[in-house]
């Protein structure tokens, strides 16, 4: 899932705008996505699980006119709601979701995403990590007013709209990431000491499992890079992941002297992900589970988080021994994420990283 693409549109969101291809996305990786996804026309690209947009409406006719077309759940909540929709328009796609900007007669703006598949499937994990965020109250993250099903085998989200582009604190949100990973969980598991969600869902297009486990060196060896290690079917990663395990006692020897806590994780934290609002920074769509808060910091190859952030940050948070080797462990699921979504250059990084792992 991916969220606001007006503002990435008009280069709002760091490391966002200008439609060209961020020096941390790997040409070589273009070309699997783009042959496999069906996506026609122009591609514009940005590093992350899955964040290439298609630009345009949600239908060209033979004739070449564009037309937009309503969905009934959407207009059905506005109308239950009291509100009658002015204009709507679209901001584009991904493989797996549209997007669009309601405007109601009132002047209210609703930001929409609609897919073909169910909203159990591909909204609900969205709805309930945003507002496990949202819960928080330390960073901006926007509000979900409602999701379901559009009655036509597909789904939609509505939730706050954001105008994002706004300069912003970096030191501020270092500190706000920092309030959220301290903030006591929503969930009841994980107020109790488990990792995961309540929900699997979805990081890019890749199904992400979060059966809920006391034990986090174990979820994150089973649900986070074993799955994907399973996902990828390769043989030579598999043998070098069994040698990272048996090197680090299952990831054991990696955390020694460490207290791992559950905090609430975006999952997904890359520069197309986070904006300023208002003067506030806000992050968006998510990947969100419970877990180390070190893991948060798995796609900052991709972030471009500066001193002034990581100031913020470790004003609350210091950093513990070790975290150096255990960033590698975290960059690690999402290079290999990334191979399985795009391929290309991702594997000899997901190679490199496990390799230095095994040492």
């Amino acid at each position: 899932a991916f969220l606001i693409a007006a503002a990435l549109a008009a280069g709002g969101v760091e490391g966002g705008g200008g439609g060209g291809v961020p020096e941390c996305l790997a040409p070589s990786s273009l070309s699997r996505f783009s042959g496999g996804r069906g996506l026609g026309g122009p591609l514009l690209g940005f590093c992350g699980a899955g964040r290439f947009q298609r630009w345009g409406p949600a239908r060209r006719p033979s004739g070449g006119k564009c037309e937009l077309r309503m969905a009934d759940g959407v207009r059905d909540w506005m109308d239950s709601q009291g509100m009658k929709v002015a204009t709507f328009s679209s901001l584009g796609g991904s493989g797996w979701s549209r997007q669009y900007v309601y405007k109601t007669e009132d002047g209210k703006e609703f930001f929409v995403k609609t897919a073909r598949q169910s909203a159990d499937k591909i909204f609900k994990g969205e709805a309930l990590g945003l507002n496990a965020m949202y819960h928080a109250e330390a960073v901006g993250v926007p509000k979900v007013f409602h999701y379901g099903d559009d009655g036509h085998g597909g789904s939609f989200i509505i939730m706050e709209y954001l105008s994002l582009g706004s300069p912003y604190d970096q030191y501020e949100f270092g500190k706000a990431m920092a309030k959220m990973h301290l903030a006591e969980p929503l969930a009841k598991e994980a107020k109790e000491g488990s990792f995961g969600f309540d929900v699997d869902n979805t990081i890019g297009g890749t199904p992400q499992p979060n059966k809920w486990d006391k034990d986090w060196v174990r979820f994150f060896r089973e649900q986070r890079i074993g799955h994907q290690v399973n996902l990828a079917g390769d043989g030579q990663l598999s043998r070098i992941w069994d040698k990272v395990c048996d090197k680090t006692d299952g990831l054991q020897t990696l955390f020694e002297g460490v207290q791992v806590k559950p905090s609430v994780l975006h999952g997904d934290l890359w520069s197309g992900n986070y904006g300023g609002s208002n003067g506030r920074p806000c992050i968006y769509d998510p990947a969100v589970y419970y877990g180390h808060h070190e893991a948060e910091w798995g796609m900052s190859w991709c972030a471009s988080f500066g001193s002034n952030f990581w100031k913020g940050y470790r004003e609350l948070i210091p950093e513990d021994p070790g975290f150096r080797e255990r960033r590698v462990l975290y960059e690690l699921y999402h290079k290999l994420n990334h191979y399985n979504l795009f391929g290309g250059g991702y594997y000899s990084d997901a190679v490199s990283l496990m390799e230095s792992l095994g040492k």
